[in-house]
């Protein structure tokens, strides 16, 4: 199944460890003040592991992750992967 848009649907499928692959675009621009709301606001903490990624027009991005979902934040901080915590 796939989703485009819809975050509340993707927060559930998440939150229920129902999602196997995550394909973001990143577009060259930044939307400052004129943003909406933080897309990942309400999600759980996820691991993310890069598997594929393109390029496209030398400017648009498509990256494919496979997440995993955390108990909690990795103990190192951001960019800490999550079999390097103690106990896993």
């Amino acid at each position: 199944m796939r989703t485009l848009g819809s975050l509340s649907v993707a927060r559930t499928l998440l939150a229920a460890d129902l999602v196997d692959r995550f394909r973001v675009v990143v577009f060259p621009f930044i939307t400052g003040r004129t943003g909406q709301e933080r897309i990942f606001d309400g999600y759980p903490d996820v691991a993310l592991e890069l598997v594929e990624s393109r390029t496209f027009d030398k400017r648009l991005q498509l990256l494919e992750y496979v997440p995993t979902l955390l108990d909690e934040p990795p103990r190192g901080g951001l960019g800490t992967r999550p079999e390097s915590q103690p106990g896993s």
